[in-house]
């Protein structure tokens, strides 16, 4: 498996279900840019707290996602024809909505001052 930071934007809204054990699980679908190439189709699976956090988005929703990548393959029900593409279980993730707001540090409360450092020239 490969370590992988995969950042794209939710194909379909994700749904939160739950197991037999009793966890709750989530599968996704994201959108991810690839240049100048036509986007490729990651799918993906949560589990537990992670799930409950994909599922509150929406379709069209960014969506960071950091997890074991693997290369995928399955048989397209129409052609029959073998596709390939890639899965990601993950290991957390980030959207817009995980940001808070926070209280600027005394550095960023300062940006935007005169400069006002005793140093004659």
């Amino acid at each position: 498996m490969i370590d992988a930071l995969i950042s794209g934007k939710l194909i379909k809204t994700p749904e939160l279900k739950t197991g037999q054990s009793g966890k709750h699980y989530t599968q996704f679908l994201l959108s991810v840019a690839v240049g100048e190439d036509q986007p490729i189709v990651v799918s993906g699976m949560a589990f537990g707290d992670i799930a409950e956090r994909v599922a509150k988005l929406q379709k069209g929703d960014p969506l960071a996602v950091v997890g074991s990548l693997k290369p995928s393959e399955w048989q397209d029900k129409t052609t029959g024809e073998t596709k390939h593409g890639l899965s990601v279980t993950a290991n957390n993730v980030l959207s817009p909505y995980d940001i808070k707001k926070r209280k600027p540090t005394a550095t960023e409360s300062t940006a935007g001052k005169p400069f006002d450092d005793p140093i004659g020239f």
